[in-house]
């Protein structure tokens, strides 16, 4: 194991890998182009989820990480799950121990609002569904270890959490073994919209489905501005039988989200999602449903069947909102940022790295995406549909494909990279070596990426090409 991805040590008793994706529906996507971006780790512009303001979702995150990187590739912090532990937990504290866990309903159903459920060392055999209703609960591990507090579904229930209130937090365990979604996040269903959901820093292991489900019920309740950081996404060969066998053969996924506005994904790794019995896995990060603003940044995706998604299909929105963007055109994903990950597979079951489907003015910048063989299936980037329009920038992959009549200002990306570009591909570590002469100074400044994958600052007027800037 490279020594980039060996700092991202895992899940109990688990050898995880680093990066991940997978999933599926019919084919691999299409493009997007340009648009106002909403704000994730790096701030830019983008109008929020009330239809004004700069942006959902203003990221305090740190990017300074604490372990360097000696290797020729990077020169320090910010790789995706070098990460500060929360701050610790104030309010109420209820303290859970193993031999609770028989109660484990009850305890979290009733933990009112503002309340912090804090779990001690040991693995949790759960019961039945774990659902927070309350608003500002959150559920974290008391040494903030996530390897030590194991809540196991034993594939005995549906699904481990759920979640239908706002400003609900898990932090630091590890969820694992449900038959359908590890978390599953929906509003109450009396048309109100929840917000400031946020996964961080937990290990999402061998879900039967999609890992973490987010979908809107009915007319007019959402789940908007979440963020999922810091976390581990990982199926394994145990887990991989259990997958739910119905719409095509494997369907499973890391992150789905359905018509949700102001979501950050950054800096987490996604590890082996797919299937070995030929049916296509879903994305490992899938947006779409009418989804907007969504930022996807500093991802480490290895081994995936599929990457990054916005849009799916010919098929439409789902929200309306209430600017009217783009004069109401019904679209399965509105604006957002894809910058700065790394997506690597080997695998037969690789189908697409990022792909981009009845998508308006997203915009794909500064992404490492890359496969050894040139395999004739796959695509580092796909966008597709005569609704979609993308800008698409900066990109170091394979393959580049356009489809359908999908349209965008496609620039300065580099195809064909062969693998000796990168310091460890195999590994995941996707860092430039210095034979990489033809990324380096190819691209063009933009806004949206004035930073890389480490947190380093970019060139501001001619970076390198893909997720790493060379010191």
């Amino acid at each position: 194991m490279s020594a980039f991805l060996r700092r991202l040590t895992v899940v109990a008793g688990l050898s995880v890998g680093l990066l991940v994706l997978g999933c599926g529906d019919d084919g691999s996507g299409s493009g997007g182009a340009g648009g106002a971006g909403s704000t994730g780790v790096q701030q830019g512009p983008g109008s929020g989820p009330n239809g004004t303001g700069t942006g959902p979702s203003t990221g305090t995150m740190s990017t300074t990480g604490t372990q360097s990187t000696t290797g020729p590739g990077g020169t320090g912090g910010g790789t995706p799950i070098d990460c500060p532990a929360l701050d610790p937990p104030s309010g109420q504290i209820i303290n859970v121990d193993p031999s609770q866990a028989s109660s484990l309903t009850s305890i979290i159903y009733d933990a009112p609002a503002g309340a912090t459920l804090v779990f001690a060392p040991g693995t949790y055999d759960v019961p039945g569904i774990l659902q927070v209703h309350a608003e500002g609960v959150t559920v974290r591990s008391a040494n903030d270890d996530p390897t030590t507090v194991v809540f196991d579904g034993g594939y005995a229930v549906n699904e481990i959490f759920q979640v239908s209130a706002s400003n609900v937090t898990i932090a630091h365990v590890t969820i694992t073994r449900a038959i359908d979604h590890p978390v599953h996040v929906f509003p109450p269903g009396d048309g109100s919209t929840i917000t400031g959901f946020r996964l961080y820093g937990v290990h999402l292991v061998d879900g039967g489905e999609q890992f973490l489900k987010v979908n809107e019920v009915g007319d007019g309740g959402y789940v908007d501005e979440g963020r999922v950081e810091c976390s581990v996404f990982q199926m394994t060969d145990a887990g991989r039988p259990n997958v739910e066998s119905c719409c095509g053969g494997c369907y499973t996924g890391g992150i789905d989200v359905h018509a949700a506005w102001g979501w950050v994904v950054a800096r987490n790794r996604f590890d082996g999602i797919y299937c070995d019995n030929g049916g296509l896995a879903e994305h490992a990060i899938h947006f779409w449903k009418g989804a907007r603003d969504t930022v996807v940044e500093g991802n480490v995706i290895t081994n995936c069947a599929r990457g990054i998604g916005f849009g799916l299909g010919g098929g439409a929105g789902e929200r309306v909102y209430p600017d009217n963007p783009y004069g109401g055109a019904s679209l399965a994903h509105i604006d957002g940022v894809i910058r700065n990950n790394f997506v690597y597979s080997d695998i037969d079951y690789f189908d697409t790295g990022i792909e981009i489907q009845e998508a308006r003015e997203p915009i794909v910048l500064h992404n490492t995406v890359v496969t050894p063989g040139g395999a004739a299936s796959f695509s580092s980037i796909d966008y597709r549909f005569a609704s979609t329009v993308a800008i698409i920038k900066n990109n170091l992959v394979t393959r580049i494909t356009q489809r359908d009549g999908a349209t965008g200002d496609v620039t300065n990306n580099l195809e064909d990279a062969p693998m000796s570009f990168f310091v460890d591909p195999a590994g995941g570590d996707l860092h430039l070596t210095d034979g990489a002469t033809d990324a380096f100074g190819q691209g063009v400044a933009h806004p949206e990426a004035t930073v890389d994958i480490d947190g380093e600052a970019r060139d501001p007027s001619s970076p390198d090409l893909g997720a790493d800037e060379r010191p």
